[in-house]
């Protein structure tokens, strides 16, 4: 792994562009230089923008096209913009489009590694976005690019996950609704109260809200990462955040103790977030004794998985617990709790597992 310090940079597609689709060229403009800074500081940087849905609507003159058409032909578009600027400064990118199979399975999470630290090595920006063309509305789907940026700080043991959006951070209210409501500069610990203060729906033209990076904070945070949610419509706010700075909302990042293995960075960026289970209070007491977790800790299961899967644990409530690789199916869990035939079925192996403390 390349041991400089690694900072991910969020775009959101609203961000990126006005009401009317046109791309911000200042904006694009201000996330290379910025960058650009950044590397000849001795950092690596990695790039996730969204933008391309949308751009991809606006030249084919129609919002009535489906998801996937509109990203195949965008992506191309989209990366052409950062070209045309990195071209001015004289800098080299790389585009990446991929998706969660990119890191679900280990030799290819392995790979993606190998191939970004390759990059970094020869001062190459890479340029991320999930591939919609092929996973949109599948399990396959990080589901926004929030998920995807975390799971790439998560991956690469970044110091810094920077999200850049239309809104200025977190604020202690609607703003949309509230005009008395205020930024909160720092959360020192994403509780429920933090989870009450966002707005609940997606953004206009993208996929994802603040319950979004929230959510992705809470994880980012737990394993040592710091985030910052920052509002990309201000000038100068971009280059601020990558330079040390805090505009909008910082979340501080857990102190960890010892380094975390590349293989709970795998189990954790392999995540599917699609599947969790609920856990009652004592199997959270035997987690955190560094137990495995048996079928009769658990008190409900949302979503669908597999053998071998990675998903998140919760207590009862709905609290990040633990990430794991789960032994047996979500169907097979069921049949047991349906028979209470529980008690001594492992589900999860200590050794699979890594707790969010």
């Amino acid at each position: 792994m390349n041991e400089k310090d690694l900072y991910i940079l969020k775009i959101g597609t609203n961000t990126l562009f006005n009401d009317k689709g046109i791309i911000r060229g200042k904006v694009i403009k201000e996330i290379l230089s910025g960058a650009k800074k950044i590397m000849k500081e001795g950092k690596n940087i990695v790039v996730v923008t969204s933008g391309a849905v949308r751009i991809g609507k606006v030249f084919l003159k129609t919002k009535n096209v489906s998801k996937a058409v509109a990203a195949s032909v965008g992506s191309p578009l989209l990366f052409d913009e950062y070209q045309k600027h990195a071209h001015k400064m004289g800098t080299v990118l790389a585009e990446f489009l991929v998706t969660r199979s990119s890191i679900q399975k280990r030799p290819q999470f392995l790979i993606l590694q190998e191939t970004f630290n390759d990059l970094f090595e020869k001062g190459i920006i890479p340029i991320v976005n999930e591939n919609d063309a092929l996973v949109s509305g599948t399990d396959w789907s990080f589901g926004d690019n929030d998920s995807l940026a975390s799971t790439l700080a998560i991956s690469f043991s970044a110091k810094k996950l920077i999200i850049v959006s239309h809104v200025e951070g977190l604020y202690d209210g609607d703003p949309s609704e509230n005009k008395k409501a205020k930024i909160i500069k720092k959360v020192d610990s994403i509780s429920d109260e933090f989870l009450g203060y966002c707005s609940k729906s997606v953004s206009t033209n993208g996929l994802g809200g603040m319950l979004s990076k929230l959510n992705v904070a809470r994880i980012c945070t737990a394993v040592g990462i710091e985030t910052q949610v920052v509002g990309g419509l201000i000038q100068g706010n971009i280059t601020k955040a990558l330079m040390g700075n805090y505009p909008g909302t910082v979340f501080n990042a857990r102190t960890i103790n010892g380094k975390i293995s590349n293989r709970d960075r795998w189990i954790l960026a392999a995540k599917n977030s699609i599947g969790s289970i609920e856990i009652d209070d004592g199997a959270v007491k035997a987690l955190n004794s560094g137990m495995s977790l048996l079928a009769v800790g658990v008190k409900k299961i949302y979503g669908q998985f597999k053998r071998d899967e990675v998903i998140e644990i919760v207590d009862k409530n709905s609290k990040g617990i633990a990430f794991g690789i789960i032994d047996l199916s979500s169907t097979e869990i069921e049949s047991l709790m349906i028979n209470k035939d529980t008690h001594k079925v492992q589900i999860i192996h200590a050794n699979n597992m890594f707790i969010l403390k």
